[in-house]
């Protein structure tokens, strides 16, 4: 049940087990630390999946593969390939045997541990269990664990956490399942939190949440409310120049913006960039955002020369900041390649929307091509039309 609910995103299910995941959890990290050696291990995983993932898993050699759920492997070859089944007359699934390479004495990589002494088939399937969350790196047909020391990982993974960790169970799930475009699922825990929150700021942090999803559910009086009842608390307690106020003033902003009243939204970007700019500690993540919004105003106005402008202001920063596979980057490359279509200058747009696929993406190979340049040329036309 725990594993398919991790599988499926079954929220609710998650909620209500997520003691019993952070005792496993705990439980496989003590495990872990205590069967550290300096051998490698090989483990095997056996399964049948559709064959579009097996497909996707070939294609991607050389970059990771993420696993939500437990996930349950054997030192034992044989027990692995009874799992993987043998070939079905069914074209949409695939026997897959996965052989996973473990270098032990990484101590940062994701936990696993021996649990044959407390499997209910003893030590016959000598399993190895891995916490949720596995990472791994593809290697030809091979898996091998990919530990906090990847660059790549660490860097994605810190960047995720420092948008979405929270000290609050509800609010981190909340925030996690926002950033997974699950809205009325968010909806439900933040409406639940609503009700027990009493301190004024915390309750401010569960409107600021619930405006965003109303805001993404199309919803756009009830973000407007979430929002008035963020700034009250706000100006309470900081003032109406203070940081805390400059992300809001950035929400209300985007609301004015989709009822296109573009000169009260540029307003109030420009009130969140200045707020941001004076405050020497801001994260300049933020100011790179503030970019952004006041370029896509100014892209709504027609002013395509200070939108590029600000577009490119946002990719500097974000270029300083953001891991490499990070997907603002994509969205940088992407509006500036929109300014430059509507500044005629094709070459430099098609050389923008280049970049916003990595460099190994099959799409690529058209860039050279009449054919690619014309399906640019009439995708970001219908995006500006």
């Amino acid at each position: 049940m725990l594993n398919k609910a991790l599988r499926t995103n079954d929220i609710k299910p998650l909620f209500f087990l997520h003691n019993y995941i952070r005792h496993l959890h705990e439980q496989l990290s003590v495990l872990h630390q205590k069967s550290i050696d300096n051998e490698r291990i090989i483990l095997y995983r056996g399964q049948q999946m559709p064959t579009a993932d097996f497909e996707n898993i070939k294609i991607n050699l050389g970059g990771l593969l993420s696993i939500s759920r437990f996930l349950s492997t054997t030192t034992l070859l044989d027990i692995a390939e009874v799992f993987a089944g043998h070939s079905i007359d069914d074209p949409t699934i695939s026997c897959a045997l996965f052989e996973i390479y473990i270098d032990p004495i990484n101590h940062n990589a994701c936990p696993f541990a021996d649990i044959a002494q407390y499997s209910y088939f003893d030590d016959a399937e000598k399993e190895y269990l891995f916490s949720m969350g596995a990472v791994f790196r593809i290697e030809k047909v091979h898996l091998t664990l990919a530990d906090d020391n990847d660059i790549q990982l660490a860097e994605l993974k810190e960047d995720i956490k420092s948008n979405i960790l929270d000290e609050n169970p509800t609010l981190m799930l909340g925030g996690l399942l926002i950033r997974m475009g699950e809205y009325e699922k968010a909806k439900f825990f933040y409406q639940i939190r609503l009700t027990m929150e009493n301190a004024p700021l915390r309750l401010a942090t569960v409107w600021n949440q619930l405006g965003i999803i109303y805001n993404n559910l199309g919803n756009i009086e009830e973000s407007q409310k979430c929002y008035d009842n963020v700034l009250e608390i706000k100006e309470k307690h900081f003032g109406k120049d203070d940081p805390e106020l400059a992300i809001t003033y950035n929400n209300i902003g985007t609301l004015y913006q989709e009822k296109g009243n573009h000169h009260v939204a540029l307003a109030y970007f420009q009130h969140a960039l200045s707020i941001h700019l004076m405050n020497p500690t801001t994260n300049q993540k933020y100011i790179a955002t503030d970019y952004s919004n006041i370029a896509a105003i100014y892209v709504d106005q027609g002013k395509l020369e200070e939108a590029f402008l600000y577009y490119q202001r946002a990719l500097d920063i974000n270029l300083k900041n953001l891991p490499a596979n990070h997907p603002n980057l994509s969205h940088s490359y992407y509006f500036l390649a929109m300014s430059s279509y509507g500044l005629g200058r094709y070459d430099e747009m098609i050389d923008y929307m280049n970049k916003t696929l990595p460099p190994e993406h099959p799409d690529k190979i058209f860039h050279e091509t009449n054919s690619f340049k014309l399906m640019s040329f009439d995708f970001i036309s219908c995006t500006f039309s």
